[in-house]
């Protein structure tokens, strides 16, 4: 499958990363099929040693806990740069300011509708952390990036998107 055909296949721009947002935190509609090839192009382009690589990490990651974050993510490199502001709002926010500094500063992102901006603000309110690491983790680029700078091996990373994939055609 082609990347243009994965883009279009993995979903829409920043709408459809606050829509997943939404729809994790409210339980809505769900997320569109995975395209795991992709995923796997994504993950071949790591290196294939990690000198920070950590078996203890590995071990302590279920499938389970980390299908569910692969399954979801966006393949849509055009939501890149609002979606790290939109991050960077989230982790200083954290830092401090809590979620008067999230409602106060997501104004500042002129391409968030209302809508939008609400949907955040509601994740915000409901848990912070948790939005935020959702924001992270729905990136498929940031997360295998992420789950390789935190100890994993590129072929774990690739034996995850297989056990990915296989259960999604079973």
């Amino acid at each position: 499958m082609t990347k243009g055909r994965c883009l279009t296949w993995a979903g829409g721009a920043l709408a459809a990363t606050v829509i997943a947002v939404g729809a994790w935190i409210a339980a809505a509609d769900p997320a569109s099929p995975q395209c795991w090839g992709c995923l796997r192009v994504l993950a071949m382009q790591l290196p294939q040693v990690n000198p920070q690589q950590d078996p203890s990490y590995e071990q302590g990651l279920s499938p389970g806990s980390v299908l569910p974050a692969l399954s979801q993510c966006s393949l849509d490199d055009s939501e890149l740069p609002v979606l790290r502001q939109i991050i960077k709002i989230f982790a200083d926010a954290l830092d401090d300011g809590g979620v008067a500094y999230v409602a106060a500063h997501l104004g500042q992102v002129p391409t968030l509708t209302a809508d939008d901006r609400a949907r955040l603000l509601d994740g915000a309110r409901q848990s912070l952390d948790s939005t935020w690491r959702h924001l992270v983790d729905h990136n498929c680029r940031i997360l295998l990036r992420s789950l390789f700078d935190d100890g994993g091996g590129r072929a774990w990373i690739l034996h995850m998107i297989e056990l990915g994939r296989t259960a999604h055609e079973s």
